[in-house]
């Protein structure tokens, strides 16, 4: 009984630090958006049964639910810990949204052109906020728009601000590319 015991309390230990320390592994921690917030970047965004919106850095897939089932949008999650996108294809499956993906990348990795709308939820960091914003600038079509949580891209100026919601244009980025 004991060894099981062990073996239980171990693996239940494992899967907690996984769930909370994987963002050292993959980038990112895991600080999931409220509803109401979730619900506020669909409205920044102005989405729709017609927008396509990318969630980069989608975890375990929260919004891009949310989005979908709300707002009725296309919703593509790039999410790089393959723990975090199995589980979302699970739950894609359990919920049987149609209208939803998951895609096991790094985001900067993926070409973005298609998208009407971004949502990003990264770090202080400044060069991966760079580094995001030079390629939206250079692949995202005008018109789309990007919604950061907390972190500012420095070479871009929000077009309209909500709590801890940051609303870019891109034809603002274009305008303000060095």
């Amino acid at each position: 009984m004991l060894p099981l015991v062990s073996y239980l309390l171990f693996s239940l230990a494992a899967f907690i630090g996984y769930f909370f320390l994987s963002g050292f592994i993959w980038g990112a921690g895991y600080y999931p958006t409220s509803k109401s917030e979730i619900y506020s970047v669909g409205k920044l965004l102005e989405l729709n049964e017609d927008s396509r919106f990318y969630d980069l850095g989608s975890g375990y897939g929260r919004m891009i639910f949310a989005i979908s089932e709300k707002f009725g949008a296309y919703s593509i999650g790039i999410e790089a810990d393959p723990v975090k996108c199995w589980w979302t294809r699970h739950e894609i499956g359990k919920k049987g949204l149609k209208k939803v993906e998951i895609v096991q990348s790094n985001f900067l990795y993926i070409d973005l052109s298609t998208a009407d709308a971004i949502f990003v939820f990264l770090t202080k960091e400044t060069s991966i906020m760079e580094k995001l914003y030079s390629k939206i600038s250079k692949e995202c079509k005008p018109g789309t728009k990007v919604v950061s949580f907390e972190h500012q891209f420095k070479k871009w100026k929000p077009v309209k601000r909500e709590g801890r919601l940051f609303l870019y244009s891109l034809e603002k980025a274009v305008a303000n590319v060095p």
